[in-house]
């Protein structure tokens, strides 16, 4: 006959160890949902893709770009603009501060 080795149950600091873990993953995964979901106007209008991903894709073209000068990009609805530098400074900095508050409105943790 075969033999079995018990596991004993957790204790009250492993239960609550293991809830704290669930309840942050939780709260990062709803934090990640509303910066996935930032969209931000600029001046002259145009609504921007503010996203993590976006925001990285902007700093790139800024760095790219000189004073001046523009290059085409799909908008928050799809529709394509020829965006300036400048543009996409200010989308990428109003996009910037909206993650921001996302994190200090959720506290750190």
């Amino acid at each position: 006959m075969g033999t079995f080795k018990t596991t004993p149950a957790p204790t009250a600091a492993e239960v609550a160890a293991a809830q704290a873990e669930r309840e942050r993953s939780a709260f990062k995964a709803g934090r990640s949902e509303k910066v996935e979901r930032i969209q931000v106007t600029t001046s002259a209008g145009h609504t921007f893709d503010g996203d993590e991903v976006s925001q990285n894709r902007m700093a790139r073209a800024v760095a790219g770009l000189d004073d001046g000068e523009a290059m085409p990009w799909v908008l928050a609805d799809n529709t394509v603009i020829q965006a300036s530098r400048a543009e996409l400074r200010e989308a990428m900095r109003l996009a910037g501060e909206a993650q921001a508050a996302v994190w200090v409105e959720s506290g750190a943790r």
